[in-house]
């Protein structure tokens, strides 16, 4: 069982981070055999869809096809044939970061996967729950739609809401910025919980694996 875990965020050992290996945890109990591929994106040079339309070429269309060759040609593909995907970004203007972005625009863009592969979405935010609703709702509504008309599978999704970003608030000129105690206070109550849900949709992923496996 091959399963990817695309990290989209840029701070290391951080919420996004934290997510993603309990996520990975979760993953290991279920399937300890599994090979786990993470890839941060934040490491590699590389840009966006062209738009060129060799990917959608009936002889490229099983094996991704994509014209541009950088840094991440070849993980699109090891993500492209994988049994399993994890998708981990914090949210910036409302959506994923920009390079999660652009490796979704040139793994999504043939369409169709040749067979169906179970996903999972794991987002942190500095909003909390009602706000995400109100103002994220439908573009992450999207995500979640592009990714199952992709890969056939409906996908888990977890989110970490009222995030900490950092310790010394008082530094920054955060627009919303709460004082630190209070919002660390806050994390702390929910952060674990957070982990524990992370780890609980790691083993669901391994099982829908199993599942369309069979």
């Amino acid at each position: 069982m091959k399963i990817v875990a695309v990290n989209g965020g840029p701070r290391k050992g951080k919420n996004t981070d934290q997510m993603l290996d309990a996520f990975i945890e979760g993953v290991k109990s279920a399937a300890p055999d599994a090979e786990v591929e993470v890839i941060r994106l934040y490491d590699y040079a590389f840009k966006g869809c062209m738009s060129c339309f060799a990917c959608q070429m009936e002889k490229n269309r099983d094996d991704l096809g994509c014209r541009i060759k950088d840094e991440v040609s070849d993980l699109l593909r090891d993500t492209f044939h994988a049994d399993g995907i994890v998708f981990a970004s914090p949210i910036y203007y409302c959506n994923v970061s920009a390079q999660l972005r652009l490796f979704w625009e040139r793994l999504q863009y043939p369409g169709h996967s040749p067979k169906m592969i179970p996903t999972a979405l794991i987002y942190t935010m500095n909003a909390n729950e009602e706000q995400t609703e109100q103002f994220m709702g439908k573009p992450l509504e999207l995500n979640s739609w592009y990714l199952e008309g992709c890969f056939g599978v409906k996908p888990e999704v977890v989110c970490s809401y009222d995030t900490f970003q950092y310790n010394d608030s008082e530094r920054f000129n955060a627009a919303f910025r709460e004082p630190a105690a209070r919002k660390k206070a806050l994390h702390d109550q929910k952060f674990t919980s957070d982990l524990r849900n992370a780890r609980d949709a790691g083993t669901r992923l391994v099982h829908k694996i199993k599942e369309v496996q069979k």
